[in-house]
């Protein structure tokens, strides 16, 4: 198969969280593509370092504003009380299982060098924890996304 994609090949984040952290913006003229071949307009990027709260990885690097990136993640509250998360694991994000909307994503350059070792898996329908230099991140299919499924 040609034309493979790991994902976003550039940084985004959400209009709304520029103003929410008052960041200072750099006009551009640019576009992005994603599903169906759908152009969006850029015009303005902004510069983050984003550092961990759980280890000393940080960097600098330049995102693309966008007005949203998705809808709300997952679409509804998850029930985790099956799951059984290991109680010494730092969650990247603690409220992974509320609906929320993604405010930065993080491109496809940038995810191998985030990841690390760690990693726990269950079968069933139970998501694959992914340790991260930014925290465990919580991913995959599970009991209430499968029920939508025909």
């Amino acid at each position: 198969m040609q034309g493979r994609d790991n994902g976003s090949q550039s940084h985004l984040i959400t209009e709304r969280c520029v103003q929410r952290l008052r960041l200072s913006r750099t006009q551009t003229h640019a576009s992005t593509q994603g599903i169906s071949n759908v152009n969006t307009a850029i015009y303005h990027i902004v510069s983050i370092h984003l550092r961990s709260r759980h280890t000393d990885w940080h960097t600098t690097l330049e995102y693309a504003i966008l007005s949203s990136i998705t809808g709300t993640t997952p679409p509804s509250k998850l029930d985790t009380t099956s799951w059984k998360i290991p109680k010494d694991i730092k969650l990247e994000g603690e409220q992974f299982d509320h609906p929320a909307y993604i405010d930065l994503l993080i491109g496809a350059d940038l995810y191998y060098e985030i990841l690390q070792t760690g990693r726990c898996t269950r079968p069933g329908n139970f998501p694959v924890l992914q340790e991260t230099v930014l925290g465990w991140t919580i991913s995959g299919r599970t009991a209430d996304t499968n029920q939508n499924e025909p």
